[in-house]
C-alpha cells in the first residue's frame, strides 16, 4: 500500500520537474491524511524505480515519475479525484508483479529535516 501512496505522491516527470522530498510528504499527506515514514520510502521508491516508474535522485532531493510511471497514472486516474489511487494505483502496481527491493541512501537527516521542514511551512 504504501508503494501506490508515494507513487501517487510523486510530481514531475523527470529530474528537473520532480519533487524534493519535503513536497513529496506534503502531497502524501495531502492524499492520505497522514505523513509516510522513512521506511515506508526507502522501502518503496526504489521498488517504484525497480519497476521503471519513477526515478530518484537523493543527493539532489529529486523524485519522480518516469514516462512509464506517468502514463501509467494518467490512465488509471483519469476521472478519479486525488483519493482515486487507492481503488487504482495499488491494483495497477500489483499486475507488474513482485516488487524488487533495493536501496535509496538518502543523506543523514534529510528525512528528519524535510518532515520538520513541511510541519512548519507557513
Amino acid at each position: 500500500m504504501s508503494d501506490a501512496w508515494i507513487f501517487a505522491s510523486l510530481g514531475g516527470v523527470g529530474r528537473r520537474d520532480g519533487f524534493s522530498l519535503q513536497l513529496v510528504i506534503a502531497a502524501a499527506d495531502g492524499i492520505n491524511h497522514a505523513i509516510l515514514t522513512e521506511e515506508e520510502f526507502v522501502r518503496g521508491v526504489p521498488r517504484l524505480v525497480a519497476a521503471e516508474l519513477a526515478g530518484a535522485d537523493p543527493a539532489a532531493d529529486r523524485y519522480w515519475h518516469t514516462d512509464a510511471g506517468h502514463s501509467l497514472y494518467q490512465r488509471t486516474m483519469k476521472g478519479r479525484g486525488l483519493f482515486g489511487w487507492m481503488d487504482v494505483i495499488l491494483p495497477a502496481l500489483e499486475e507488474l508483479g513482485p516488487p524488487v527491493d533495493g536501496p535509496l541512501p538518502l543523506p543523514p537527516g534529510a528525512f528528519e529535516r524535510a518532515v520538520a521542514a513541511y510541519l512548519t511551512k507557513p
